[in-house]
């Protein structure tokens, strides 16, 4: 278990992370303005110029997950609390591998992309849409079973539905503005870039606020 002052270090470090994941993602769009953000996906950021920025970010992003899975495992109590954090971990995971494992041309025809692209594709899928799985039953289990945490049990409950929000929210997008395209639909006139930008930040607001808390309840505990 990680003592008060350690476990408050840990959770600023894993706000700063996935803060420096945003920060760089909008680096890169200033400094590539070949890729309009309305159409390019972020994952088309790690080809070619400045690519390590973007694979950097997605690892940087991985790191605040994995921070803050360390962290908070202590809190997390009851089946479903750890079923939450194995997800968290698969996120953690997944988002570390597409930093690793630059994905292929959006215009690679479907049966010629690589091992490498496809370990990018799956791993970026689980860390997309199990995310919200993972922060509804995190912080659902804290509410309910951790009663050190009971000051931040509304904050707990209603914060948990935001990524799931954000995913559904996704999902609709794709579903009126994407698929009527076809398959594979690609180009000027199909908005693949800010949806998932946006759904990030769903995951961002979820996991700064989690961190916050945590930091109340240690610093409350050590007073």
């Amino acid at each position: 278990m990680v003592n008060k002052e350690a476990s408050i270090v840990l959770a600023k470090l894993s706000i700063a992370a996935a803060m420096t994941y945003h920060l760089l993602i909008s680096v890169l769009i200033l400094i590539r303005p070949d890729l309009d953000p309305y159409w390019h996906p972020l994952s088309e950021y790690a080809i070619g110029s400045y690519g390590w920025m973007m694979s950097l970010a997605f690892i940087i992003s991985s790191f605040s997950y994995g921070i803050l899975l360390f962290n908070i495992k202590s809190h997390v109590k009851g089946f479903f609390g750890k079923l939450g954090l194995a997800i968290l971990f698969i996120c953690c995971a997944g988002t570390f591998c597409v930093g690793v494992f630059t994905t292929d041309p959006l215009t690679t025809a479907p049966d010629k992309i690589s091992t490498i692209g496809l370990i990018h594709m799956f791993s970026g899928m689980a860390g997309l849409f199990l995310f919200p799985i993972a922060a509804l039953l995190i912080n659902i289990s804290i509410a309910l079973k951790n009663k050190s945490w009971a000051a931040a049990k509304k904050v707990l409950i209603w914060t948990s539905v935001i990524p799931l929000l954000g995913l559904v929210g996704f999902i609709i997008h794709l579903s009126i503005y994407v698929v009527p395209k076809g398959d594979y639909a690609y180009g000027p006139d199909v908005p693949l870039g800010y949806p998932p930008r946006l759904l990030f930040l769903t995951y961002l607001v979820w996991l700064i606020i989690l961190n916050v808390q945590l930091i109340r309840i240690q610093k409350s505990n050590h007073n």
